[in-house]
């Protein structure tokens, strides 16, 4: 909290750096909260320990979101000394020497807090640039795809509002990002909780194995009615084995996905040969030291 002058003065200031720097002098500690005792409104309800305004407990949640070590991504010095374009940059591959046709974010780590922020963040980003460069240069020269795995995730049907910054993101990358050059790809194992704005956008549906019921009739009702039987063999498909759907094809086909080289690392545990073994011990410092980072 800062005192600020209240002396009547006229001054003329170059920058508001500068304004900040005579009228802030002196700043000081909140001082410790005392917790109210609920009070009752007209109608007898309890209007809880914030009814008298006190902001000091929000001030130390923020303290401890900012020194909180998983948050440094954010928070840290590393990503405050980052410019604009240095972040551009990373996010298309256009680092020096390292250039890529593809950039890998992995958000597996990214604290559930944070997370529809975070891909809020990124999705925004990548839709300015996109709209900044045809405004400027009348043209795409980099267009590019945006895939979420996962995307049940931060873009499913529902009206919570900790998806609220995810879901809009994505759902104006559906509904605009075209023609900026900026397209969608939607990865889910659960088709049927992806927001149906996001769906309605799509021109091409690659079904893999699906046993729920609702994802099989969410497939369903993509289908003409004379090709509607095609779904039934959804459940036992083959690994590797789809059903392509969409402007990419003339007709619903089932057709092979070739594997990619390397192969992601994806591959299920091997529980039965591991609980066969005998007992193994786990040095808990080397998993909790790169749990803290």
């Amino acid at each position: 909290m800062h005192i600020i002058d209240t002396e009547q003065k006229d001054f003329t200031f170059e920058s508001e750096e500068d304004k900040l720097k005579h009228y802030c002098k002196s700043s000081f500690n909140f001082a410790p909260g005392q917790k109210a005792a609920p009070t009752k409104n007209k109608i007898g309800i309890n209007k809880g320990s914030y009814a008298d305004g006190s902001i000091d407990k929000f001030v130390r949640r923020l303290e401890t979101k900012i020194k909180n070590p998983r948050l440094q991504f954010i928070f840290g010095e590393e990503s405050s000394d980052l410019s604009l374009e240095d972040v551009m940059n990373q996010l298309m591959g256009f680092k020096r020497d390292k250039e890529s046709n593809i950039t890998i974010l992995d958000l597996s780590g990214i604290p559930f807090e944070v997370l529809s922020i975070t891909v809020s963040l990124i999705t925004r980003l990548l839709f300015d640039y996109g709209y900044y460069f045809r405004r400027s240069k009348k043209t795409c020269d980099t267009p590019f795809l945006l895939v979420y795995e996962e995307a049940h995730k931060y873009a499913p049907r529902s009206g919570l509002a900790r998806y609220k910054a995810s879901l809009s993101a994505i759902e104006r990358i559906a509904k605009e990002g075209r023609k900026y050059g900026v397209s969608l790809l939607i990865a889910s194992q659960r088709p049927s909780e992806i927001s149906e704005t996001i769906f309605s956008q799509c021109s091409n549906f690659l079904a893999m194995r699906l046993t729920n019921p609702d994802d099989q009739n969410y497939v369903r009702r993509l289908l003409p009615d004379t090709l509607g039987n095609i779904t039934e063999g959804l459940p036992s498909l083959e690994a590797g084995e789809a059903l392509l759907i969409g402007e990419a094809t003339v007709m619903p086909s089932v057709v092979y996905v070739t594997p990619c080289a390397p192969e992601p690392s994806s591959s299920d545990i091997p529980y039965f040969d591991i609980w066969q073994d005998k007992w193994r011990g786990v040095k808990l410092e080397e998993v909790t030291s790169e749990w803290k980072k």
